[in-house]
């Protein structure tokens, strides 16, 4: 299988991708979409919402450029933000931001990188999720 997921974004016309897809990774099922269907944006029972109609341990959403990493109910959600600091309506100072995920087992760690403009230099960060 391909080693690229791509979902239907907010502006995209053509219809080619998915609204939604679900990949599996050793023992996890991350959910992936865009985010712009999840009224309100960001908010973590319409993300819930989703997740449980995907069936997935990790749900990752976007559109919001905001970083976020969250746990509810027992399941993971991630916002990357936005590589570029692309505008975003919700906040007037967006972070670039991406993440990186290494899955091992029942565990995945998520690795979270930032630009910071005050130091000059790329931020990292981690948390660690594990499978019940």
């Amino acid at each position: 299988t391909s080693n690229v997921h791509i979902v239907h974004g907010e502006f995209d016309e053509t219809g080619a991708f998915p609204d939604t897809k679900v990949v599996e990774i050793g023992d996890w099922k991350i959910g992936l979409i865009h985010g712009h269907q999840v009224i309100p944006w960001g908010d973590e029972e319409a993300l819930a919402n989703i997740q449980r109609q995907l069936n997935c341990d990790i749900l990752i959403s976007g559109h919001t450029h905001v970083n976020s990493i969250s746990t509810f109910n027992g399941k993971y959600f991630i916002n990357p933000g936005s590589a570029t600091g692309a505008y975003t309506s919700l906040s007037s100072e967006v972070v670039p931001s991406f993440v990186l995920m290494a899955f091992q087992g029942n565990e995945v760690t998520v690795f979270v990188y930032e630009w910071s403009e005050k130091s000059d230099t790329v931020e990292v960060s981690k948390s660690h999720f594990k499978k019940a």
